[in-house]
């Protein structure tokens, strides 16, 4: 009888091979080795814990159902596959909104390495500013990109507050649904550079 360690010393592809054989501890090996990694990759977008858990859930009991015919040569790079596949789908089908701050935030994070995609997204969300109303393009602006607080967006611009607060919600309504049709491929785009950390 192997014990757990040796398990966890064996590489993927031996793995696999045991995966094939309906051996339960190396599936059990692989689910702890990647669940986690692929959970936070769907959590970076949806903030919906329950969602991500049942994505990845949903994942392995494909894998173990599938165990007899898998033809996998890398094990990582097929989940890395499978759960963007996931994720877009399940964006496709519109059950889940992704938020509009977590796309910047990972924008910036990701693709420090990659200008040309930073640009891509830049001028995707420069885009929609621009076709914002003067008012509200104006008001986001400030918050955006000179960082102003709603106190002193009102008290620059001599409005109240609460309507800084409404045309910041408007405009990120905007945008959001304005970005909507990009979202698979921006999504696609940053689990890439998600999974290749």
């Amino acid at each position: 009888m192997l014990h757990d360690k040796e398990y966890q010393m064996w590489p993927d592809a031996r793995l696999l091979e045991q995966l094939r054989l309906d051996d339960r501890k190396a599936f059990e090996i692989l689910y702890h080795k990647y669940s986690s990694k692929l959970f936070y990759a769907a959590y970076n977008l949806f903030r919906d814990k329950d969602v991500c858990e049942d994505l990845v859930q949903e994942l392995f009991i494909d894998l173990w159902t599938k165990r007899n015919q898998l033809n996998i040569t890398s094990l990582e790079a097929y989940l890395k596959v499978a759960i963007r596949h996931r994720v877009l789908f399940y964006l496709r089908t519109k059950k889940a909104s992704v938020d509009l701050t977590v796309i910047e935030t990972l924008v910036e994070k990701y693709s420090a390495d990659s200008k040309l995609f930073q640009d891509d997204i830049a001028h995707l969300l420069e885009d929609g500013v621009a076709q914002l109303p003067e008012k509200c393009r104006q008001i986001f602006t400030l918050s955006r990109k000179e960082y102003l607080s709603n106190k002193e967006i009102a008290a620059r611009l001599n409005i109240s507050i609460k309507t800084v607060e409404n045309q910041i919600t408007i405009a990120l309504r905007y945008l959001r649904t304005g970005l909507t049709d990009y979202l698979p491929s921006v999504v696609a785009l940053l689990l890439l550079h998600v999974f290749g950390k």
